[in-house]
């Protein structure tokens, strides 16, 4: 479900189905926001066709584009359609919001990246994504830019070979620049005009930065290596490391130094979100830690909550983020519930 809620009491304005096809366990799990701005929220979702004689199910993937006011479907295309099309998920890299509308993935077997038009849906272009028999290919935005990340695989097993970076221009989908880097590396955002690249897999003892306009490269070596199964996330200038039981680390990208070393005390935090003197991070339950910025002290907690479902979290176990509206901290947790809290009165506590 796609869902409204009033910031002032949490009332629901509108909730829409965004997939309406249920597993043989009566539940849908396809589909999700992708963006919203300009009075529009971006979602995709799952549009199947029931199984046929034959056993099958149809699948059929769709990005919908919703009133924000009134949640009315505004316009609905197909990506996708067959046993080979490839989920336009956006927290796997499968689509991005640009100013334009939606960039996404594209074509029966998700061969193509097609730009969808915010006023109406229709692909604006499209293009192949390269070797795409060899390559794993995601969809990246940072600073208002798009960019295209292409991991390509060898013969052997054992990770990728190399990885390019591709800003696309947005008009044409063509890439203006491309750069190339050893090993299976993604953009993790960009921080005073450089793309932050790290890599995916294994303890990170280095970063690359990218200039956004030049392209030039620098490598930057990290005073301390971040250990294998951490979540990078940049925020401003800074890029935070969160491990699953809770470890925070600040890091400076421009120099790699590590600023601090902290135990946030949440468990499988999700991406955190950052005001001018604190970072927060909010567990799968609800359980929040406001740390301050310059030093990495925890300076308040609250405790979780449990709306029967934060098992079954569909982050697959990691805490959603949390999301900041003035001095409201708005906290989700289990599978639908949110609270929200004011972090002036959370600081005095």
């Amino acid at each position: 479900m796609a869902t409204r809620f009033a910031l002032a009491d949490g009332r629901n304005t509108w909730a829409r189905p965004i997939d309406e096809t249920a597993d043989d366990n009566g539940s849908s799990n396809s589909g999700t926001v992708i963006a919203a701005r300009s009075g529009r929220v971006y979602v995709y979702g799952a549009d199947d066709r029931p199984a046929g004689a034959d056993g099958f199910t149809s699948y059929r993937y769709t990005i919908q584009a919703l009133d924000a006011d009134t949640g009315k479907v505004i316009w609905k295309t197909v990506t996708g359609e067959g046993d080979e099309a490839s989920e336009p998920n956006a927290e796997q890299g499968a689509s991005i919001g640009v100013p334009e509308g939606v960039i996404t993935v594209h074509g029966a077997k998700g061969q193509q990246y097609a730009l969808l038009g915010a006023a109406d849906g229709k692909v604006r272009w499209k293009r192949p994504i390269p070797d795409s028999d060899t390559k794993t290919c995601l969809l990246r935005s940072a600073a208002r830019n798009a960019y295209l990340v292409c991991q390509t695989w060898g013969e052997e097993e054992g990770g990728a070979t190399g990885t390019s970076i591709s800003q696309l221009d947005r008009t044409t989908g063509r890439p203006r620049w491309t750069v190339s880097v050893d090993g299976e590396k993604d953009v993790v955002g960009q921080a005073d005009g450089r793309l932050v690249v790290l890599d995916t897999t294994g303890v990170r003892r280095t970063l690359t930065l990218i200039h956004a306009t030049s392209h030039v490269m620098t490598t930057v070596r990290l005073s301390q290596p971040q250990p294998e199964g951490t979540t990078p996330t940049l925020l401003g200038d800074r890029l935070y490391v969160t491990s699953p039981s809770g470890g925070v680390r600040a890091v400076a990208p421009d120099s790699g130094r590590q600023l601090w070393e902290s135990n946030s005390t949440v468990e499988s935090p999700g991406i955190p979100v950052a005001t001018a003197s604190h970072l927060y991070l909010a567990s799968p339950s609800g359980r929040l830690a406001a740390l301050n910025l310059r030093t990495g002290t925890v300076e308040a907690t609250l405790q979780g909550r449990d709306d029967g479902g934060t098992a079954d979290f569909p982050g697959g176990g990691v805490g959603p983020p949390p999301t900041l509206a003035g001095d409201a901290l708005y906290v989700p947790y289990g599978v639908r519930s949110v609270y929200t809290v004011d972090i002036r009165t959370l600081h005095d506590d």
